[in-house]
């Protein structure tokens, strides 16, 4: 299969190894509206030809293109890519308005093409095992997921200077809670209602949000979502009730901690509980240490596994793992939270 790249943020490099990995992937192009970066990441990664026009790369007629560029661009590039007939994996979110994300759906559906999302905290180690769980009966049914998202916006003082999130009516903190949201959508499905509240602070600039919680109401369950900006450690966490278990999942340091009933006096339990979490930690500590020593541990967040995924449902002629319907609830519940004051093209410069 023939791939093509549009955009050269950080988040290429992630791509282009993934690319790269699979067999008999390669990688035609690369293009960025900026020329000299689209070449040097190019350059980086052996890749044959680089431009700063996405026609230019699609003259080479790429089986897969990946849409990497800000949100606000994503239904045009998609748009444009799908035409031409190529599939499509589009980075999160999968745009801005939920308009936005039917007209690329339909743009899919007339070229016959399949259109993945980049939700890729769904493929981190952690969150497969915990599916897997779910899938196989194990953990019995959902009554209520939440899913957080904490960073610590003074570390990292380069958000503060002309970042695309800025301009978001949620600012850096919509960006974000991409990011938890989407756990939430895939567990619970179609929200239903939606209550939220946000907060500002003079160390977030232009008035932005700093925190934010919200209660949604889905068709299997109920949900609650929140980032800070402010928040120390930065940590992203996900808590699963289930009938038969709940399942604690760190993110970032991809632990899973599953806690169940105890056939054991009450008393007994609650040491053993602890006890049992414990060991659950240490262990799982303790593999994944062995997992970073081997160098067998995906720190793409996700990324490489769904990629790879999506290239492999293309060779079966399957749907896409992360499907447009998806893409579209993450964006509904976004908009809900932060609603748009102004027109897309005058909210987020393009």
């Amino acid at each position: 299969m023939k791939i093509g790249i549009v955009g050269c943020g950080i988040i290429s490099r992630h791509h282009l190894a993934a690319a790269s990995r699979y067999p008999g992937c390669t990688i035609v192009g690369i293009a960025d509206r900026d020329l000299e970066l689209a070449r040097a990441q190019a350059a980086r990664y052996s890749v044959p030809r680089a431009f700063d026009d996405l026609g230019d790369l699609l003259a080479l007629r790429p089986d897969i293109v990946h849409v990497l560029t800000p949100p606000d661009s994503h239904e045009r590039l998609a748009c444009e890519a799908l035409a031409a007939g190529a599939h499509v994996y589009v980075e999160k979110p999968m745009a801005i308005t939920e308009a936005q994300c039917a007209s690329m759906k339909a743009a899919a559906a007339r070229a016959g093409r399949e259109l993945c999302v980049g939700q890729s905290m769904l493929y981190m180690p952690a969150v497969v095992r915990a599916r897997e769980l779910l899938s196989s009966g194990a953990a019995g049914d959902i009554l209520h997921a939440a899913a957080g998202f904490n960073y610590d916006i003074r570390r990292n003082p380069k958000f503060r200077d002309g970042h695309w999130a800025k301009a978001l009516p949620g600012g850096l903190a919509e960006d974000l809670a991409v990011h938890p949201t989407s756990l939430l959508v895939h567990l619970l499905g179609a929200p239903r209602r939606i209550l939220a509240a946000s907060r500002s602070s003079p160390e977030i600039p232009g008035g932005k949000p700093a925190e934010m919680v919200a209660t949604i109401e889905a068709e299997r369950g109920l949900g609650a979502l929140s980032v800070s900006l402010r928040t120390r450690p930065d940590m992203a966490l996900l808590d699963i009730s289930c009938t038969r278990m709940m399942m604690r999942l760190n993110i970032a340091s991809m632990s899973l901690t599953v806690y169940r009933d105890l056939r054991v006096p009450k008393a007994i339990g609650r040491a053993l509980v602890n006890l049992d979490a414990a060991a659950q930690l240490i262990g799982g500590t303790l593999a994944s240490s062995w997992q970073v020593v081997r160098k067998k541990v995906d720190g793409s967040w996700g990324v490489v596994p769904l990629v790879h995924a999506f290239y492999a449902a293309i060779e079966a002629g399957q749907p896409a793992p992360v499907g447009p319907d998806e893409g579209a609830r993450l964006v509904g519940i976004i908009r809900s939270i932060w609603p748009m004051a102004e027109p897309v093209s005058k909210q987020v410069a393009a």
